[in-house]
């Protein structure tokens, strides 16, 4: 099970418990987090609507602004579990990337051209082949990820380096963008999988990204 199968199970029901869930939840302390955030607000719901104020007869008059305010509030909260369901996986997503890159720094500091050899091995050990000049990688690195290794690179552009991942296991249906941390960023589908791209400044994430969607290819996958 990965982070949005999980994410919209919870979502349904964030009582929910099934052997899936629970194994995905014991190594993602993001999915973790979001059920707790889910189960504490179905539970201020349910607390709302078990509890209404009690009646008070005035004649003539409406009713009472606190009834009304009670089911405001119980429909805002429902709007608010439907929306954190439906838009906090892409948002997830982002954020983790961009703690990721922040735990390697030194990463945007490299200098030397990693070799050939050295970038074949940290792509194919993730499933992936990368039609790009190893001239323009800077750094290489094979980081554990949501569950899986994948390529964590950093490449030399016109504008500044530029941090790419390779996500073969993280769909997107569409290209997400975001800036968090001083990084502007973009999270594009790219076949099986996705690509996010980060920098630093005013390097062009969009278009390193759409070339990096042409030059990804995934390898079959062995077992």
């Amino acid at each position: 099970m990965n982070c949005e199968e999980a994410r919209l199970l919870i979502g349904a029901d964030p009582s929910a418990s099934a052997p899936g869930l629970e194994e995905h939840l014991q190594t993602c302390p993001a999915c973790s987090h979001f059920r707790e955030e889910m189960r504490a607000l179905d539970a201020d719901i349910h607390r709302a609507m078990a509890h209404p104020p009690p009646a008070v007869r005035v004649r003539a008059r409406p009713v009472p602004w606190r009834q009304w305010a009670l089911a405001a509030s119980a429909v805002l909260a429902v709007f608010a579990l439907f929306a954190v369901w439906l838009l906090r996986p892409s948002d997830t997503l982002a954020h983790e990337v961009v703690t990721h890159v922040q735990g390697e720094p030194e990463s945007w500091f490299a200098t030397q051209h990693v070799s050939a050899q050295g970038i074949d091995k940290v792509l194919r050990g993730s499933g992936v082949q990368l039609d790009i000049n190893s001239d323009r990688i800077m750094y290489a690195q094979s980081c554990w990820f949501r569950g899986h290794y994948v390529p964590h690179l950093v490449v030399e552009t016109a504008r500044g380096p530029a941090t790419v991942m390779i996500l073969r296991h993280e769909e997107v249906s569409a290209p997400q963008k975001f800036r968090e941390a001083g990084m502007t960023g973009i999270i594009v589908p790219a076949g099986q999988g996705s690509i996010a791209v980060l920098a630093r400044g005013v390097v062009g994430v969009d278009d390193i990204a759409a070339q990096m969607s042409q030059d990804v290819h995934w390898l079959p996958v062995t077992h």
